[in-house]
């Protein structure tokens, strides 16, 4: 037996060349992170509102001299009970009214923000040194030879 050298197989006489290779792996290391953080700012907004009001027009129409009949209508001319009062005759009461904006807020969704991740595929090129086994063969008779 030769130190350093593996002991063959007793039953057998051969021998086992063997080399190493590259083996290629990959191991995952932090890069970055991302996060989406919501917060709210104010900010003064104008928008315009449409409003109506009603308004008083006093319209005086002449009756004509074919429509001028007789008739017998209380409010025409009335008693003196009737028109006596602090408040004089018959009162037509004509009520006016107006719209006023009034602001308020609701809130509405406007947009979905969202992370995620995409994988992209590289292909690197890993480079590096490897070992092989010889062996030389010493025969009688011939030249020496080499495997591996």
């Amino acid at each position: 037996m030769i130190p350093g050298q593996p002991q063959a197989d007793a039953t057998d006489d051969a021998m086992t060349r063997s080399e190493e290779r590259l083996v290629a792996g990959t191991e995952v290391h932090e890069t970055g992170r991302a996060r989406l953080r919501k917060h709210v700012v104010t900010e003064d907004v104008q928008i315009t509102v449409q409003v109506r009001r009603e308004e008083l027009r006093l319209e005086r129409i002449p009756v004509g001299e074919h429509a001028r009949t007789p008739v017998a209508d209380p409010d025409a001319i009335g008693t003196v009970e009737e028109f006596g009062g602090p408040d004089g005759g018959v009162i037509f009461e004509v009520v006016l009214h107006e719209e006023r904006p009034v602001v308020t807020t609701e809130v509405v969704p406007v947009e979905r923000v969202r992370l995620s991740k995409l994988v992209e595929t590289e292909n690197h090129i890993a480079t590096g040194e490897v070992r092989k086994e010889r062996i030389e063969a010493d025969l009688p008779g011939r030249p020496p030879m080499t495997f591996g």
